[in-house]
């Protein structure tokens, strides 16, 4: 008789150490951005996309979580939850996306990017700007919206050919191969 299992896949020793280090590597990414905080431009998508690939949308959901927090400890700013929010909704796209897949073709990478940059980075991030910034004014929150809006469209053509070439890379494939199936 099959039943349906809702736990997290389990991990074995090498792969829970590959991902340990892609989530410094994360941190450490989210370190390098530029731009002014309300429109910044970062990397740490990369990883993000590889964690979703090779470990699916659950443990990339943690993974997000938790950095998340971390890096907000290690910013010192103050920490709020909307941002956990949109890390979770951002990785669970990428991993019901990517997850499973050897090859992710070009169609699914700028639909997926297209779901993360406008839902995740353009709607709920500049929500949670408006709520820590207390902002009231429609005309502001609109300008904003307008502004974080064209960041989105002008990085995503950028987003998605990153994307397509380190989750397509061979190189990589082989090296997850090699320390996650041994």
């Amino acid at each position: 008789m099959k039943t349906l299992s809702y736990a997290l896949p389990r991990l074995r020793t090498t792969q829970l150490a590959l991902l340990g280090i892609l989530m410094a590597l994360e941190i450490v990414i989210g370190r390098f951005t530029f731009g002014p905080a309300s429109v910044k431009v970062g990397f740490t998508f990369i990883v993000v996309g590889l964690i979703a690939k090779w470990y699916g949308p659950y443990w990339g959901m943690i993974v997000a979580f938790f950095n998340d927090f971390l890096s907000t400890m290690i910013s010192g700013y103050s920490y709020f939850w909307g941002f956990a929010v949109s890390a979770l909704v951002g990785a669970a796209i990428y991993g019901f996306a990517f997850y499973g897949r050897e090859h992710i073709s070009w169609l699914r990478i700028i639909v997926t990017v297209i779901l993360v940059l406008f839902l995740v980075n353009a709607v709920l991030n500049t929500l949670w700007i408006v709520i820590m910034g207390g902002m009231t004014d429609p005309k502001a929150i609109t300008s904003l919206l307008w502004v974080r809006g064209i960041k989105q469209i002008i990085f995503l053509p950028i987003q998605a050919i990153i994307l397509y070439f380190f989750l397509n890379h061979p190189t990589l494939e082989q090296m997850r191969e090699r320390l996650l199936f041994k």
